[in-house]
């Protein structure tokens, strides 16, 4: 990219932010007996001000629990080491502080206690973190911390490598060691509720919440949109991950999440060996169109990898997320691809423009995503169809590198770390040896801004960001939740939700 090019992109990037090891500048209610198809329900005693859906057929231990739902019970009775808020920054929970040496992260407790009255310790937080790393859901979260060891009122993690925002890594629950260990155990920790057979009840170690929590049994997720629109549950939040807009009659609010969609793309294929040919493709792609057509309103656009709230690229502007099909065309004419082959393609004499978008087809959202980009990249003198397969061969294509652009979608952990990109499993057909690897790693380090890192990608155009993709809360008239956390946190802090007022 000429440095015209570059300027235009970035629009004068900053050049010095804050490194990326530190973070950012962080009564009781009764279950109730109802319907377990989300009918009317049975009338209770005492009605909680608020009410949660729940899985029955699953584990309420939140390293048990398969389901989002009864993994989300976890914040309402466990406390994390630290919260991550909606800019993905750290706050400390039950850590007091953390120090950094190399790989190694401290983190100094605060003095708390379980619901039962005993004292949070380092060995507490070792068994969660091993119960945690053995689970399906946090294991994957937790790949990059190697070991954890317990030193007094402090416990020291040992990163596998370099990471950014490894704080933001330590959100996993604590409970006391030894009340976790089956799916049957009601965890005990140190939150706001007590967990126990008959719903939850308030955490009696507390000063009290403004707020009480009953829990009501769901069958199956077809269940849980019905509960909340005839008042039976107060809150549900849709993640639109089988690709499909589902309307809820309720109060809404879309969250960004850390999901992440991208153009992948091969640079083994003769064109797309050309930093200039991806970064017309770069500037062809509708991202605005894609967030807004293809996923329905429910994603938002992004022209640069950071995720749009992230504390880290504040200031950053977010590059080029509308189409511009000319400055695609200037750019393929300026590195020769202004001749046509006698199909009609463009072409440079060696190579054309040639390509296919693959992508699965049991994603409605990203199948027209797909068919909005190939428009996009037609428009600006490319040559591109889309080859929709099922999931399962669609996997295949890519891991065995069998494809020339893919749209993929990744979630991202909660240090929005891009290390899948960077040598990772999202690396296949990238050229490992571009300048944007290493400097990728020194940003890792903190030994590069944000903004350095931004100018290194737009330079070398590994992939293209398109948008990040958006859940929707929604919730009843008695309630206004607190969006102060990161997405993935369905409830976040719930001492800080409020009856609404009436």
């Amino acid at each position: 990219m000429t440095k015209i090019h570059k300027i235009a992109a970035v629009l004068l990037l900053l050049s010095a932010l804050l490194p990326v090891l530190s973070a950012c500048n962080g009564k009781p209610g009764t279950e109730e007996n109802p319907s377990s198809d989300g009918g009317v329900q049975t009338p209770a005693t005492n009605t909680a001000a608020l009410t949660l859906p729940y899985y029955e057929n699953d584990s309420k231990n939140p390293y048990f629990a398969q389901s989002a739902l009864n993994r989300a019970l976890a914040s309402l009775v466990c406390e994390p080491l630290y919260r991550v808020d909606a800019a993905y920054s750290a706050h400390g929970v039950l850590a007091d502080s953390l120090s950094a040496d190399g790989l190694s992260r401290t983190v100094v407790l605060k003095k708390a206690v379980f619901s039962d009255g005993s004292a949070v310790t380092a060995g507490d937080v070792v068994y969660s973190f091993e119960k945690a790393k053995a689970s399906a859901w946090y294991g994957s979260r937790l790949e990059s911390i190697a070991s954890v060891a317990a030193q007094g009122g402090s416990v020291i993690f040992t990163l596998r490598e370099a990471v950014p925002f490894a704080e933001n890594l330590l959100t996993f629950p604590i409970v006391r060691r030894g009340t976790a260990d089956t799916a049957e155990s009601f965890a005990i920790g140190s939150g706001a509720f007590v967990l126990t057979a008959d719903g939850l009840s308030e955490n009696p170690q507390k000063a009290g919440t403004s707020l009480s929590v009953a829990l009501l049994h769901i069958k199956n997720s077809d269940n849980l949109k019905n509960a909340l629109e005839i008042g039976n549950i107060d809150y549900l939040f849709t993640d639109f991950g089988d690709g499909e807009y589902t309307r809820v009659v309720a109060q809404n609010t879309f969250v960004t999440m850390n999901h992440m969609v991208y153009l992948g793309m091969n640079h083994t294929n003769g064109a797309l060996q050309s930093a200039a040919v991806r970064t017309a493709i770069y500037y062809a792609a509708d991202k605005t169109e894609a967030a807004t057509s293809g996923y329905r309103g429910t994603a938002v656009a992004c022209g640069l990898p950071f995720h749009p709230e992230f504390c880290a690229a504040q200031g950053l502007s977010q590059g080029a997320t509308a189409g511009d099909a000319d400055r695609a065309h200037e750019i393929l004419n300026r590195v020769g691809y202004n001749r046509f082959d006698k199909r009609g393609k463009r072409t440079n004499g060696q190579n054309t423009l040639e390509m296919t978008i693959l992508v699965n087809n049991d994603n409605n959202f990203r199948l027209t995503a797909a068919y909005n980009l190939a428009e996009n990249l037609n428009a600006a003198g490319f040559s591109v169809t889309v080859e929709s397969t099922s999931y399962e061969e669609y996997a295949r294509r890519i891991g065995a590198g069998d494809f020339t652009l893919y749209l993929g979608e990744v979630r991202l952990p909660e240090n929005l770390s891009l290390s899948a990109f960077f040598g990772g499993t999202l690396s296949v057909g990238m050229h490992a040896e571009l300048p944007v690897f290493s400097e990728y790693a020194a940003f890792c380090r903190g030994e590069r801004a944000a903004a350095q890192f931004a100018e290194s990608f737009l330079d070398d155009m590994p992939f293209v960001p398109i948008c990040y993709r958006a859940g929707m809360a929604a919730y009843s008239k008695s309630v206004q939740p607190d969006f102060s956390a990161a997405a993935y946190d369905i409830y976040g802090d719930i001492t800080l939700w409020k009856a609404a007022e009436q």
